[in-house]
């Protein structure tokens, strides 16, 4: 026992020895990392005025602020910062990773340009170094030489636009654009291709058809995330290559789209195939649906040298209107060759309980749309068929549109669709 005794004791005392040799306290950050004292000599805006239009040295005391507006935490951002004063934004280019755990969203920065380079890059003015004759990334041993942080920064309130008063004085800064919605052919893919790690643009428009591409990196964190449905508010940095503007995503959850879209909330305009509609032969296998590139459109015809019995449907895929009502659907066809003015040989059905692949005579309980507006049908005018109310199939989730041709033996016409869309009135 009294062995045991010892042995406890022998461990005790090399604790307490062992931990008088611990330093207990926590590393404090660095205070170089901070400097109140530093006062900006120009404005951003003053900055991107000097470039000459050529790779630029600034080998004079030039010191301007700005808050961090962007950075790479999200990956959308690769070795670049982004910050703003009152006057202008500017990117500048660091030769570092994991600069968000340094250089934090709302960080007052003050950089000292002496020996830094304008240049530019897509047309858009950044600060780095220079590189192969071009602008480059500010090495990481010196970059703590040109940025120093302050203790006083605050988060940017971005600038409230709308699509037609984009311009080149908000390009690196943060704006807020109201009352906006993704492409329609853009709702459910995703913001970049993360797969294969490819950009992608994205459009954002209004409901007046302006619009702007919203680019993401194939590398960012959220290149995955399903594009929202809906209209809202979208939070981006606006961007410029060349002659297009683009909007920069910080973070998705800056997207906050809580209200229906306006507009098209379904379209189809036949580019190069017969797009989300599949051909249903009834009667009739030698005639079908098809894409026209001569016409670039869908169209059927019975005729064949002949006349042809057909019973031919183009049905799409299953259509979302859960969130709609007061919708209307419009297209425009065109009409030839026909002698039943047009209430037989071509006809517009919609159903909500088809099962999207069977014969839809068996299938489905089909609704004959009425109120649309035909060709004459004895040449190859294009007609728009005019707003066909469909409020009966607002509010439900598997809704089809189908339109049926058909012909005989002696009277067989021709028949072309596109621009096919489904709206909110």
């Amino acid at each position: 026992m009294i062995k045991y005794i010892r042995i406890f004791s022998a461990i005790v005392v090399s604790m307490i020895l062992l931990s008088s040799c611990i330093d207990t306290k926590f590393e404090e950050p660095d205070a170089a990392d901070y400097n109140s004292n530093i006062t900006a000599t120009t404005t951003i805006h003053d900055l991107i005025n000097l470039y000459s239009g050529s790779l630029m040295l600034l080998d004079t005391n030039v010191v301007v602020s700005g808050t961090v507006i962007a950075n790479d935490k999200s990956g959308n951002y690769y070795k670049s910062i982004v910050i703003q004063d009152s006057t202008a934004g500017i990117e500048i280019s660091l030769n570092a990773y994991e600069l968000h755990n340094t250089y934090h969203i709302g960080d007052l920065i003050f950089v000292k340009c002496d020996s830094l380079y304008l240049g530019e890059y897509g047309g858009v003015v950044q600060l780095g170094s220079e590189y192969e004759g071009g602008i480059g990334r500010i090495e990481e041993p010196l970059i703590k030489d040109h940025l120093i942080k302050s203790d006083k920064g605050i988060p940017i309130k971005p600038k409230v636009l709308s699509l037609t008063t984009l311009n080149a004085s908000y390009v690196n800064q943060l704006v807020i654009l109201k009352d906006v919605q993704f492409g329609l052919n853009s709702l459910g893919t995703t913001y970049g291709d993360a797969e294969y790690q490819i950009d992608r643009d994205i459009p954002v428009e209004n409901c007046d058809g302006n619009s702007v591409i919203l680019r993401t990196s194939g590398f960012a964190d959220f290149a995955r995330d399903t594009i929202p449905l809906g209209n809202g508010n979208l939070t981006a940095v606006l961007s410029k290559y060349n002659s297009d503007f683009q909007l920069k995503l910080r973070d998705p959850n800056e997207v906050v789209f809580n209200n229906s879209r306006c507009g098209a909330v379904f379209e189809e305009t036949f580019e190069g195939n017969l797009g989300v509609f599949t051909p249903y032969s009834v009667i009739g296998d030698n005639q079908v649906w098809e894409y026209s590139s001569q016409f670039d459109a869908a169209v059927m015809s019975g005729h064949d040298g002949s006349d042809f019995a057909n019973e031919d449907w183009l049905i799409s895929k299953a259509i979302d209107l859960s969130d709609y009502s007061d919708l209307a659907v419009n297209f425009r066809h065109a009409w030839n060759y026909s002698t039943a003015n047009g209430t037989n040989d071509v006809e517009v059905y919609m159903c909500s309980d088809y099962d999207g692949v069977s014969n839809p005579n068996i299938s489905g309980t089909w609704t004959k749309l009425n109120g649309i507006i035909y060709p004459a049908g004895n040449d190859w005018s294009w007609v728009d068929s005019g707003d066909i109310t469909i409020s009966a199939f607002g509010g439900k989730s598997n809704v089809y549109i189908a339109f049926k041709y058909t012909s005989s033996a002696s009277d067989a016409c021709t028949w072309e669709l596109d621009k096919i869309s489904i709206k909110v009135q």
